[in-house]
């Protein structure tokens, strides 16, 4: 489009105010200079129009500038043609940054001018083998028609008999457990099998308009870079509906391997967590989390993902204190601990940014001193070390649910403005004081990790040894099993048998939230 003459006025949406989803049929307005758009129109007053374009962008300018406007004239294109093919390869890693596992991840157009969107992982814990098959099926449209989910966990023989090497005569597997989920759309009503070790159950649930799976969701999130708030989801997983966000658009600027790097953020968040993925210009996916830092996937080719499985290592995730008091998960690869910290002191820092976060304990202070007192010393302290940052409010705030002092403050340093966040957080008969700062530019972009932080920050040093859950956590009351995820609480384990006990446990670190 020819921008002289016109006024644009470019509006991004905003991720907490949801998506508005395009009709199928569009509006069609034509420009005097043979331009076309096609979109909705939004408004039409006073010699200014402004449409909504497919992209999810908002263009105005002044009806001199039409030839003619036919509302309804348009159709959407197909899904297949808005969502483009792709196959990935991974190898996934944990918190402490061992290759633990693969993932592939495909999207392929049909026949029938829709797409399907495919995801296999398997990775072992211990002795034990776990194989995950999810697969969702949308029309050319992008409605979804089906998906597809099954679960294999299998084990030697050896380990499962409990014989030694010698009393063995051969190294098959056994499958311990396997788990097989459809479901798909008949109208209003989504119609789901389920089949596992004890027989076929079948139900049936209402679908509600605009109603997905998490798969089709995060695919068109990403394609398209839209922001959905609330969507209602059926999860083969936990075989429920529930409710998940996406933020599609989101830009970040990192360094990876040393180098500048521009990524978009694809953000999932449901109510236990939240994973991010993130994608660079040429569509490729540079890292992705599936239960946030503590398990991500990491690009690989389809060979070496399987043989870099106990061969090689990214940093951890987690970063404790010299004397393993407390410690962070590192949110992302953006941010790097700093090495050879003293005792009592954890920081990371960002170098895309300039930004800072730091975990020190206060062990100057009288033992129980009161936290208002520890926050006052603490304003007086940053003030000297920070004398180009102004305390500018203070408040009672929760980490942990640990009641706190929180500090905000502001300023110029090296004529950049600057914005810094401060908690003073209770700490057995102390106090710690988690200090965030970064260019004030740059706070919007950092502010998700940042929170991560504050929600994930460890005070304690069992914590440091975050609970142990697979992939597949252990099975709860009602059947069925779920992620333990990054930001889960993580329920006391069922009652178990003799048996149950017996068998090893699937291992992934998660943050102790």
């Amino acid at each position: 489009m020819n921008p002289l003459g016109l006024l644009f006025v470019v509006v991004c949406q905003d991720p907490a105010a949801g998506t508005t989803t395009l009709p199928r049929t569009l509006d069609v307005v034509e420009l005097k200079n043979g331009d076309t758009l096609q979109g909705r129109i939004l408004t039409e007053i006073d010699g200014f129009l402004e449409i909504e374009l497919e992209a999810g962008a908002s263009v105005g300018f002044s009806t001199a500038q039409v030839a003619a406007i036919r509302r309804g004239a348009g159709t959407a294109p197909s899904a297949s043609a808005t969502v483009a093919p792709r196959n990935e390869w991974f190898v996934l890693h944990d918190a402490t940054g061992a290759a633990v596992g693969w993932l592939s991840a495909s999207v392929a157009h049909r026949g029938d001018g829709g797409f399907a969107v495919n995801e296999e992982y398997e990775f072992c814990a211990g002795q034990r083998r776990y194989q995950v098959t999810s697969l969702a099926i949308a029309d050319r449209a992008g409605v979804p028609v089906s998906c597809y989910f099954r679960e294999r966990i299998t084990e030697p023989v050896l380990a499962a008999l409990r014989l030694p090497v010698a009393d063995a005569g051969g190294q098959q597997d056994r499958v311990v457990d396997e788990r097989i989920v459809e479901a798909s759309v008949r109208g209003e009503q989504l119609f789901v099998q389920r089949l596992d070790r004890t027989g076929r159950k079948e139900r049936t649930l209402g679908w509600p308009a605009g109603a997905s799976f998490p798969l089709l969701a995060r695919t068109l999130a990403r394609a398209h870079g839209t922001n959905v708030a609330g969507a209602t989801l059926f999860d083969p997983v936990s075989e429920e509906m529930g409710l998940r966000s996406y933020a599609g658009g989101r830009h970040r600027s990192v360094v990876l391997d040393g180098k500048p790097v521009q990524v978009t953020e694809v953000a999932e968040t449901t109510a236990t967590g939240r994973n991010s993925e993130w994608v660079d210009a040429s569509s490729r996916t540079l890292r992705r989390e599936l239960a946030g830092p503590a398990l991500v996937a990491v690009p690989s080719s389809a060979d070496s993902a399987r043989r870099a499985v106990g061969a090689t290592t990214i940093p951890g995730a987690v970063v404790a204190e010299a004397g393993a008091r407390f410690g962070l998960w590192v949110p992302n690869p953006a941010w790097t601990p700093r090495e050879a910290m003293p005792a009592g002191q954890v920081a990371l820092s960002c170098a895309a940014h300039g930004a800072t976060v730091s975990l020190s304990r206060l062990d100057h202070l009288e033992p129980t001193t009161p936290l208002e007192a520890a926050a006052d010393a603490v304003t007086n302290w940053f003030q000297l070390l920070q004398p180009e940052l102004t305390i500018t409010s203070r408040q009672a705030g929760t980490v942990r649910e640990r009641a706190t002092v929180q500090l905000e403050a502001a300023g110029q340093r090296a004529g950049v403005a600057t914005r810094a966040v401060v908690d003073v957080i209770p700490h057995q008969d102390h106090h710690l004081v988690f200090v965030c700062v970064a260019p004030a530019k740059a706070w919007d972009e950092l502010a998700g990790d940042f929170e991560f932080l504050r929600r994930t920050v460890e005070l304690t040093p069992q914590a440091l040894a975050p609970t142990l859950q697979g992939p597949l956590a252990q099975r709860p009351a009602n059947g069925k099993r779920s992620f333990a995820g990054p930001q889960d609480r993580v329920p006391p384990p069922p009652v178990r048998t003799a048996a149950a006990r017996a068998a090893p446990a699937p291992v992934v670190r998660i943050p102790n939230d």
